[in-house]
């Protein structure tokens, strides 16, 4: 605060004050000086956290070193620090025959932040949530960090969740042959994380079929997800997809869509969805949000969380692009 008086002190003698030019420069360095600082204050995330936000963001971390431990146990090794320099063993490998597409590992890394739970949490209360209400989490494979963090924020609240998942996945997402998403969640269901299982899963890749994804990696994501007991549905078609979806959605009546990654079926297939920006979204988005379910939500009138293009969510945020795991809270920046 003192830093904006200086600001305004250094404005006020610049204009109105001694005239000099020693003076005048003197007064225009420390204007500069002053204002520097306070942007750097107002852009800095040093929010503090509320006793349910730090719950939430502790109950994630600890999920987090589970399988950090437990990948390390299972691999024989720990994942490199250039890899994985967070620990929170929510980060896959380059390619493996699940891998649809390429990725980021920097994204990857960002969304293992834990602060992104307190960030669903606090888009959960925008929307108006309460204990009981229903919201659809539709992921893909490529973001287990955004994941887990939304399961968590959401099992807190006491909401009831209906949970839908593609299991193909860019690089770096959950893409270990070893550690598939099915075996993520399964795993930490079993260490009493979480609760929430999936209804089902689709393939993902093309068309949301599989298509791109060698018979090997089809044969791993099936094992998988028998393993973990949740059907795949293999439809024959991206419509077939789209179809499935929302009859299960139209039955569950959510308050809230949750949008994770970029399965196809989620995003459609009218590149007008592409202009969306992440965040939450009200129904005000329906006329450009293309043709996939989270359209077809915002046009029945339901919000949705749109979560895909990190760096942007980042600046909206506050969540800083840096990885570096701190417990604090984000000051939002509407850029």
């Amino acid at each position: 605060m003192r830093y904006f008086s200086a600001f305004l002190h250094g404005l006020f003698s610049m204009f109105w004050g001694d005239n000099t030019s020693l003076s005048r420069k003197c007064n225009l360095e420390l204007l500069l000086l002053a204002g520097i600082i306070s942007l750097l204050m107002w852009a800095w995330p040093l929010g503090n956290l509320a006793a349910e936000e730090e719950r939430i963001w502790d109950r994630v971390r600890e999920a987090q070193t589970y399988l950090y431990n437990l990948k390390t146990q299972t691999e024989g090794s720990a994942p490199s620090e250039e890899l994985d320099p967070s620990r929170c063993g929510l980060i896959g490998i380059e390619w493996s025959p699940i891998t649809t597409t390429v990725g980021s590992l920097h994204s990857k890394q960002i969304s293992c932040n834990p602060i992104w739970a307190v960030i669903f949490s606090r888009w959960f209360n925008e929307a108006g949530l309460n204990k009981d209400d229903r919201i659809a989490i539709f992921s893909s494979g490529s973001f287990p960090g955004f994941l887990v963090s939304s399961i968590i924020a959401a099992e807190e609240k006491g909401l009831d969740i209906f949970l839908q998942a593609s299991l193909g996945t860019s690089s770096y997402g959950a893409n270990d042959p070893n550690f598939p998403l099915p075996g993520i969640l399964m795993e930490l269901r079993k260490a009493g994380f979480i609760s929430t299982k999936a209804a089902f899963y689709t393939l993902g890749g093309d068309y949301e079929i599989g298509g791109g994804i060698p018979q090997e990696g089809i044969k791993i994501l099936l094992r998988s997800a028998q393993l973990e007991g949740v059907p795949v549905i293999q439809a024959k078609s991206l419509q077939e997809v789209i179809n499935t979806k929302m009859s299960y959605l139209q039955k569950f009546n959510p308050s809230l869509v949750v949008q994770i990654g970029g399965s196809h079926s989620n995003m459609g297939t009218d590149e007008k969805v592409l202009s969306l920006p992440p965040g939450f979204l009200d129904p005000k988005y329906k006329e450009n949000a293309g043709n996939g379910i989270i359209a077809l939500a915002l046009k029945k009138g339901i919000p949705v969380i749109h979560v895909l293009n990190v760096k942007k969510l980042c600046r909206i945020t506050g969540v800083p692009e840096k990885v570096d795991i701190v417990k604090r809270g984000p000051m939002p920046l509407k850029l």
